[in-house]
């Protein structure tokens, strides 16, 4: 198939000025947190691990969040002593980066040195294979193959519309029905995994021992058992100052929300 070389360049010319528009969207402030990011990986190297700590969670605060970032966080608090934060980071770093080795090899580290030998429920294979198919991709690359299917679409429609020949027409249109089928696919993964669709809400415990009641109230005689530093909880629901949390095991029972953070 031939297209003119002038209709070519007209369109390799709309196509690059889309994404020079694309570009412009990174804000100066991402760089400036970038330095942050890295003066907290020197520090880290230097041993400095609450230096280190303290400048990940000034680039989180700012807004600004990855996998990378998760990881070093978890790292810095380990090295620091803090297994119920290193637990927390890292597995907010493996919601981002699902299947990443070294986050799955620091987390199964980490959960041997908890006090609480929990055994998982066995899970039904059809949530299972959602879950699966949830976290397949890592959230970077969803949201960049989303933004690439959209210029796809766009570019493929004005290419399209704008086509002088009809081989430049069907160019256009398969662009566009290729980003269409990125858009509907991982868009949707995407979008349940960052609207928390059918996901449930989880943490892990931050505090040294929590005593889990039977009804959110601070009274000793509904106390059920204890959770300790580290483990993995799902938030049925809150109330005040009180959740409601199932172990993996099942059990049930209520915990103050100050001791615990929400992955």
């Amino acid at each position: 198939m031939r297209v003119a070389s002038t209709e070519l360049e007209q369109v390799r010319r709309l196509w690059l000025a889309v994404l020079a528009a694309f570009a412009l969207l990174a804000s100066p402030s991402v760089h400036a947190q970038d330095e942050i990011f890295e003066r907290g990986n020197q520090m880290y190297q230097e041993a400095d691990y609450a230096g280190a700590i303290e400048a990940y969670e000034a680039v989180l605060s700012a807004g600004f969040e990855s996998a990378d970032l998760h990881y070093n966080l978890g790292n810095a608090y380990f090295k620091g002593g803090d297994l119920g934060r290193s637990i927390l980071a890292w597995e907010r770093a493996l919601v981002r980066a699902p299947g990443d080795p070294d986050v799955g090899a620091n987390l199964e580290l980490a959960r041997s040195l908890t006090a609480d030998a929990i055994e998982p429920l066995p899970r039904f294979w059809l949530f299972s294979a959602v879950w699966w198919w949830v976290r397949l991709f890592p959230r970077q690359f969803l949201i960049v193959a989303v933004a690439v299917g959209w210029l796809s679409v766009a570019g493929g429609m004005v290419t399209r519309v704008l086509a002088k020949t009809v081989e430049t027409g069907r160019l256009g249109g398969w662009v566009a029905s290729v980003g269409a089928v990125f858009v509907f696919l991982l868009g949707a993964n995407l979008a349940v995994r960052e609207l928390g669709i059918g996901q449930p809400e989880r943490g892990v415990i931050l505090a040294e021992a929590v005593a889990v009641r039977s009804a959110p109230a601070d009274d000793d005689d509904l106390i059920l058992f204890e959770v300790h530093e580290g483990t993995l909880i799902r938030i049925d629901q809150r109330t005040g100052a009180w959740a409601e949390v199932v172990l993996e095991d099942g059990k049930v029972g209520w915990v103050p929300l100050d001791v615990m953070g929400v992955i």
